[in-house]
């Protein structure tokens, strides 16, 4: 799948919000624990869009989509 926006090749994945933690994009098989600081997100190969908060009050939530590494646009599937 190509970006709408820049038309590069997108990676599709999963998005995840941890604990109100921000939002992270990681390939699929991985994860987001706890104590994942953004460096060693990165250094698996996700990207961090917002976040690390250390905020309490909200679940965990996964979703796939797809993201593109040149712009950073995301696009999910519902």
């Amino acid at each position: 799948m190509n970006c709408p926006s820049c038309g590069k090749e997108m990676e599709r994945g999963i998005l995840y919000t941890e604990l109100g933690r921000g939002l992270f994009f990681l390939p699929p098989g991985e994860s987001v624990g706890f104590w994942d600081t953004k460096r060693s997100v990165e250094q698996r190969g996700g990207i961090v869009f917002d976040g690390p908060h250390h905020t309490q009050g909200s679940d965990r939530a996964t979703v796939h989509g797809y993201v593109c590494r040149a712009c950073k646009k995301i696009l999910l599937e519902y």
